[in-house]
C-alpha cells in the first residue's frame, strides 16, 4: 500500500486492513464469522472516533471517489469486516 494515498491518521491501521481488508464478500464474512472474540474485539476496537472521522471524510471526498485507489478500496472493505465484526461480537454476547 502507498502511504501517501492514504490519510495520516489512520495509516496505523494498515496491518489490520491488510488482514481484514478482503474484497470478495464471501471470503471476508467467512474470516470474521470464523474469528474468535479477542481478534474481533481487536478489530472493533480499532477505530475509535477519530478513525471513524478520518474514514469518513476520506470515503465521502468526490475526488478521492472517482479515483478509487487501491488503498481506498482495502479500507473501504475493511470497514465492512468491522461492520461485521462488531454484529457478530454482539449477537454473540447477548
Amino acid at each position: 500500500m502507498n502511504n501517501e494515498n492514504i490519510p495520516f491518521n489512520v495509516r496505523h491501521l494498515i496491518p489490520l486492513v491488510e488482514k481484514w481488508g478482503i474484497e470478495d464478500d464471501g471470503y471476508r464474512d467467512e474470516l470474521v464469522f470464523n474469528s474468535n472474540n479477542d481478534e474481533l474485539t481487536e478489530l472493533v476496537n480499532s477505530i475509535g472516533d477519530n478513525e471513524a472521522n478520518a474514514l469518513n471524510d476520506w470515503f465521502c471526498d468526490p475526488e478521492l471517489v472517482k479515483k478509487l485507489s487501491d488503498e481506498y478500496i482495502k479500507f473501504s472493505v475493511f470497514f465492512m469486516a468491522f461492520e461485521y465484526a462488531k454484529s457478530i461480537l454482539e449477537s454473540r454476547t447477548t
